[in-house]
């Protein structure tokens, strides 16, 4: 669980991260809420898809982007698998309930013991994906205002919390994973 602390000025530039969310207006506005210490590379708004892109991204690969998805322009869209790139948490909005973080956090690690168990070698923009990555999910008790710009506020508040914290523990170093509740 990540709550709230003693947190250190950051002396380096954005830590790139992955969001999910489920409603394209308050993405935009947590998105923006972020910075200047995080720099979002891939919104995600489809729960269906958020295991394949997630892992995707990881690889180092773009995800294929369909014209009809209003929400192509939120994220940098800097992939790749260099460190300076690679996002160091996937912050799920209040909206992805527990079954919906727990389905994407069974399919990833299915897709890396698939990716781990390949007979070829795997190819040198894939090896990014076997890194561990911290998947930060909403409290769904925590008192939340109704869905809006106040929820965003709130939702961001308690996420930079979170993040300042594993970032502090040293997490974003592609050997932790596992489910922080913000």
């Amino acid at each position: 669980m990540c709550e709230g602390g003693i947190h250190q000025q950051r002396t380096r530039g954005p830590i790139p991260i992955i969001v999910c969310c489920k409603t394209e207006h308050v993405a935009a506005g947590v998105i923006q809420s972020l910075k200047p210490e995080y720099d979002v590379v891939h919104y995600i708004l489809d729960v269906e898809n958020a295991s394949r892109e997630i892992f995707g991204i990881l690889s180092g690969d773009a995800p294929p982007s369909a014209p009809n998805n209003r929400h192509h322009y939120l994220g940098n869209k800097l992939y790749g698998t260099g460190e300076a790139l690679r996002p160091r948490a996937v912050l799920f909005g209040g909206t992805y309930d527990d079954g919906a973080v727990e389905r994407i956090c069974e399919d990833l690690l299915l897709l890396l013991r698939q990716l781990r168990t390949r007979t070829r070698p795997i190819a040198a923009a894939t090896t990014t994906a076997t890194t561990q990555i911290p998947l930060l999910k909403a409290n769904q008790s925590a008192a939340m205002p109704p869905l809006g710009p106040e929820y965003g506020r709130k939702i961001v508040q308690r996420a930079k919390a979170c993040l300042q914290k594993l970032e502090e523990e040293g997490k974003f170093d592609g050997t932790h994973g596992g489910v922080y509740i913000y």
